[in-house]
């Protein structure tokens, strides 16, 4: 397995071909249709689950692409998220070396009940931890935070509380199969405090090479969730001291 590769990620065939051939226009109503899916009406949305269940079901990992495997699974999981009524994000921990899943998890932030920590990396960290019980040695000889070999799979680029929390587990490479463009932080590092982006100087965080069409499933179920508690709070923001 060389999911902790270093090597640069070549581009995607669809990415370009839909640059060239798309006209802008009809990529920003393209990307907009799908941003709505989460406000769309249960009917809707019932519907789009459906279909996106028959097509991950359907899905085998794509050849070329050698983190697709794993980036199925935590789709999967993801959907079973979606199907209980939580976010659509699944993650699980990778035993590089083996090749093998050694820890799965899920959002769970409301069944059976709300916790606000229960994000998919929260939830995933918490079984392995809780599962291998790790100690810290009287003579600080002993590290709980070393975990060679592993590596978390995410379906979306983690959020900034699941970052700090990863980054405190001691993992040192994190794949995540879609950006998360307005609330994810692996793709600012640069903006961490200064003490938790230098503990992070020694980690690998970077988009998973899986194929175009399991990218898009991930996109979509979490879009399907996508952070409806902020819409609610917007039109409710109190004005700032400014405010006429």
């Amino acid at each position: 397995m060389a999911v902790a590769s270093r090597q640069p990620l070549r581009p995607y065939p669809l990415e370009a071909s839909v640059k060239k051939a798309v006209p802008a226009i009809v990529l920003l109503l393209f990307c907009s249709g799908l941003a709505c899916l989460a406000s769309a009406g249960p009917a809707a949305r019932s519907d789009r689950l459906a279909v996106l269940e028959s097509q991950i079901n359907a899905y085998t990992a794509a050849a070329g692409y050698k983190d697709d495997m794993y980036g199925l699974h935590v789709v999967r999981a993801a959907l079973a998220s979606v199907r209980e009524g939580s976010g659509g994000i699944g993650a699980c921990l990778v035993d590089s070396v083996t090749g093998q899943v050694v820890e799965t998890g899920r959002n769970r932030q409301y069944t059976p009940y709300f916790r606000s920590d229960f994000h998919a990396e929260m939830d995933l960290l918490n079984r392995y931890e809780n599962r291998v019980k790790k100690q810290r040695s009287g003579t600080g000889d002993l590290d709980p935070r070393h975990c060679p070999g592993l590596v978390l799979v995410t379906s979306m680029e983690p959020c900034p509380m699941c970052l700090a929390r990863i980054i405190n587990s001691g993992i040192k490479t994190v794949l995540y199969v879609e950006e998360d463009k307005t609330g994810g932080m692996a793709t600012r590092l640069n903006q961490l405090p200064p003490f938790w982006r230098e503990f992070a100087a020694d980690r690998e965080f970077r988009r998973a090479e899986c194929s175009p069409e399991l990218r898009q499933m991930a996109h979509d179920l979490f879009h399907l969730s996508k952070r409806e508690f902020a819409k609610k709070t917007r039109g409710s923001v109190l004005p700032s001291n400014n405010s006429n």
